[in-house]
């Protein structure tokens, strides 16, 4: 445990220089705020404010406090402008209302707009939540800082850190509490091994767990101390849920460095072609470029789209073993099929063999333009083979995203305009672009981090 400390704590030299930009910045935006309204105030908040940062983040969250009158309009504006003025490359992004992302010296700085309100029942958004978190944490945490430190970088090592749409997992502030709750990063973990889908957690005693469990749908449930009405643990996916309680089992069992610090696999194509030749399956891929939306909405949209697109290929007969939404430069959507091509019979199971239902049925298809047979009698229902209109599942799913308007077919905004702009289908061994092969590796050989 001291080895990974050394690795994950933040040197004298680092806390020094963090508070040095901070204090620097701060100071920068109190020139500019100072000029528009003496009553605006910014605060450092976050993970470097509560001392839990890991050495390898270099991330300042500066909240700008406004009062209650401003419409968020100004809000955006004042921020915009703060960005412009202030950060390098700022680039404006959106939540529940905007902010601005850009760097300052070697840091990465969000500057974020929230109302000064006294208390969590005067929120205006859920933005001005966060400096009630700030307050709370560090008057509490002190002494326990490592701790979070070191469950936070077992969550890294394990891919399940980060309540973003693309992990779906533990946010930093989950992992506060956990510590706070349980007293160190062992005990969290001894209480992990054992929680069962819909655990309820809170600092306080849980009256009414089963009003709790109606509230919230997540795999575990974490009662925001600031805020009763919120789901802290809201983000969590099934998946990582899971991943996190058998790694905490398997590092109670047998700990090791792997489990924070994970060994990085080589990904090599004729070795990913050896393994997808002795599947016996087929491959179908779907290339387009990536949009310019904010990496939430990616993922969000991209997982949706990945579900409609199996739909379709169920809808058409197509058995699925597995799928993949693959972002890098561009973006993969990859669907693994028991076979690429399906029989043109196709068997249609009709009513059951009594005079209510078998007449309609019998005068559709004795004149039926694609029938095989004529209908016949199984196990007591009608039936007949039927001869299907496609049999081939690219030709398909092909058809199907060349027909436009995707939007009104159930893909999500964004990722329907990038494919309808321009999209690659591409089959078996052809999907293996460089670009993918870590993925197609993950994908074909899929291995929890510590094991590699």
């Amino acid at each position: 445990m001291k080895g990974v400390l050394e690795k994950i704590r933040p040197g004298d030299r680092d806390e020094k220089k963090l508070r040095r930009v901070a204090q620097e910045l701060l100071s920068r935006i109190k020139e500019e705020t100072d000029k528009i309204d003496g009553r605006l105030r910014a605060s450092l908040l976050g993970s470097v404010s509560r001392g839990t940062w890991l050495r390898d983040e270099k991330d300042l969250d500066i909240f700008v406090f406004f009062p209650v009158e401003y419409d968020r309009e100004a809000l955006e504006e004042v921020v915009t402008d703060l960005g412009r003025k202030i950060l390098r490359n700022p680039e404006k992004h959106y939540a529940e209302h905007p902010y601005v992302m850009g760097s300052y010296k070697d840091y990465e700085v969000e500057i974020v707009p929230c109302y000064a309100v006294d208390s969590p029942s005067e929120l205006k958004s859920s933005v001005d939540r966060t400096p009630f978190h700030d307050s709370f944490v560090r008057s509490r945490i002190t002494g326990k800082e490592d701790e979070v430190r070191l469950l936070k970088q077992f969550l890294k090592g394990i891919s399940c850190y980060g309540a973003e749409a693309k992990v779906e997992g533990f946010s930093g502030y989950l992992c506060e509490l956990l510590v706070l709750k349980y007293g160190s990063f062992q005990e969290v973990l001894e209480e992990a091994k054992n929680w069962r889908r819909g655990v309820v957690l809170s600092l306080e005693p849980v009256k009414d767990v089963k009003k709790i469990r109606e509230m919230f749908s997540s795999p575990l449930i974490f009662i925001d101390p600031v805020d009763s009405r919120r789901n802290v643990a809201s983000a969590l996916s099934v998946d990582s849920f899971s991943v996190f309680r058998y790694a905490a089992r398997e590092y109670l069992r047998n700990p090791k460095i792997e489990f924070f610090f994970p060994r990085t696999r080589t990904a090599r194509k004729q070795r990913l072609l050896k393994l997808f030749r002795a599947r016996g399956t087929a491959l179908l891929a779907v290339f387009f470029p990536k949009p310019e939306v904010l990496e939430d909405v990616l993922y969000t949209q991209g997982r949706k789209a990945l579900r409609a697109l199996e739909n379709v290929l169920k809808s058409g007969d197509f058995r699925l073993i597995g799928s993949g939404f693959f972002v890098r430069d561009g973006i993969c959507m990859l669907f693994e099929l028991e076979s690429m091509v399906i029989p043109a019979l196709r068997l249609h199971i009709g009513p059951l063999d009594n005079p209510h239902h078998e007449d309609r049925f019998l005068r559709k298809y004795r004149s039926y333009r694609d029938k095989i047979t004529e209908p016949f009698i199984r196990d007591g229902r009608w039936a007949i083979y039927l001869r299907r209109s496609h049999t081939r599942a690219d030709k398909y799913l092909l058809g199907f995203l060349s027909s436009g308007d995707l939007r009104r077919r159930g893909i999500p905004s964004y990722i329907a305009k990038s494919i309808e702009e321009r999209f690659q289908l591409r089959t078996n061994e052809d999907v293996f672009r460089r670009e993918f092969l870590r993925d197609m590796q993950d994908f074909l050989d899929p291995r929890f981090p510590w094991e590699v």
